[in-house]
Formats: C-alpha cells, sequence, structure tokens
C-alpha cells in the first residue's frame, strides 16, 4: 500500500523504448476473484492497484484516504452501492476518476452512474486493451462507455430535410448538459441567464429532437450516444 499523501505522486513506468506516467489504481467489488484479477491484469502495466475494498463504505474510506488516480467500482456492493460512493467521492474530491465496472448492462444504471459523476461505466466482459484504453481515456478528462454499450445504442433523426431540424443547436446542447448535471428549470435560468419561459421551450424542443419522453430519458439517451460527453 503506497503511503498516504495530500498530492498525487506520479512516478514513471519505462517499457518497450518510451516513458509515459503511472496511473494509480484502487479497486472495489465485493468478488475476490474480480479484484484479484484486476490485480494480476494491471501487473506490468504503467497501471499499479494501491488499494482495493470489499464493500462500498471501506471503498469510500479508503479512497478518500489514497486519492488514487481511478477508482474502479462495482455497482452492486455491501454496505453502499458503486452509484452513492461516486456520488459521495465526487463530492470530496472531483479529481479522482470514477469507473465503474459490472455486469448490468440496462440504460438506468448508466444513466445514474453518469449522474453522479462517474467518469466511465463498462462491463466485466471488455477485454484488457479496451480497459486499459477506458482508463487512459477517463484520465485525460474524456468520458468513456463500453463499446457494446454504445454498439446497441441508437438516435432517432429525422432523415431528408428535416435533418438540420433535428440537430441541437449551441444552446441547447448548455441546456441539456444542465439537465445531466440535475439542474432544475429554475437554476438552468439561473446559470445561463435565461428567462424560465425560455428555458421550458429549450427542454421542450431537446426532448422533441431525442424523440424523449421525458428528461431523463432526453439524458440517458444522450449520453449513451455521447452528445455530450
Amino acid at each position: 500500500m503506497a503511503p498516504k499523501s495530500k498530492y498525487r505522486c506520479k512516478s514513471t513506468y519505462v517499457g518497450e523504448g518510451w516513458t509515459m506516467n503511472e496511473i494509480r489504481i484502487f479497486i472495489a467489488d465485493d468478488h475476490n476473484i474480480v479484484r484479484d484479477g484486476l490485480q494480476l491484469l494491471f501487473e506490468t502495466s504503467r497501471f499499479r492497484v494501491i488499494g482495493e475494498a470489499a464493500d462500498g463504505e471501506s471503498a469510500l474510506r479508503k479512497i478518500l484516504a489514497e486519492r488514487p488516480d481511478v477508482a474502479i467500482l462495482d455497482l452492486n456492493m455491501p454496505e453502499m452501492d458503486g452509484i452513492e460512493v461516486t456520488k459521495r467521492i465526487k463530492e470530496k474530491d472531483p479529481a479522482i476518476k470514477v469507473m465503474i465496472l459490472t455486469i448490468y448492462t440496462e440504460e438506468k444504471f448508466l444513466v445514474e452512474s453518469m449522474l453522479a459523476g462517474a467518469d466511465g461505466y463498462v462491463l466485466k466482459t471488455i477485454t484488457r486493451p479496451e480497459l486499459f484504453h477506458g482508463i487512459e481515456q477517463i484520465t485525460n478528462g474524456h468520458k468513456y462507455i463500453d463499446a457494446n454499450l454504445m454498439q446497441r445504442a441508437f438516435f432517432h433523426v429525422i432523415k431528408g430535410e428535416q435533418q438540420k431540424d433535428a440537430l441541437l443547436t449551441e444552446r441547447e446542447l448548455d441546456v441539456l448538459k444542465l439537465m445531466a448535471r440535475g439542474k432544475t428549470n429554475k437554476e438552468i435560468s439561473t446559470e445561463l441567464y435565461l428567462g424560465s419561459d425560455t428555458v421550458k421551450e429549450y427542454v421542450t424542443a431537446i426532448m422533441k429532437k431525442l424523440d424523449s419522453k421525458n428528461r431523463t430519458d432526453a439524458v440517458a439517451k444522450a449520453i449513451r450516444n455521447q452528445i455530450i460527453l
């Protein structure tokens, strides 16, 4: 276990003729075999596992103390689920990147995780290269969603002359991003200096263009299709 420090220590990993910064990983999963498997997966790579936990409460406590670069969390854990752990991590230390590693393919879990602040969401069927790529993506400030989820995602767009109208405007994207952060119309109005009626019009337009029944559905489609990632 690495010594606790107020600051992240980026050591250097040298391999195959190239040099890059080491990425410090924390693993939280209630199955020993998963934690052990990930430990083996990260050996001889530039990723270094600095800690692990078998339940959500222990994971949260250790992650905030150790401050890894990336926390890999299971969704279904004792004491506290991965979504709640993610939310609390981001409230205390937004700089820590969170990757959800799960068996759940349902859209609601993906959306709830991303709204809680997760930087990535991947399935346990992911390959080693894909997982490494995903971790690198989120440490570089991007969002990452498992390719198997993205392949099943679909985005309804009106064809022909109406296709242009189906695209979101820059201002609609601004509103959509705030919707994804759980902001109310009033909060969006204040943050973007827009009238309440104007915000309502934008929200209505967004839901229509995304062929969505409600705000949650609109955000779900936007996330799954990387419109706001």
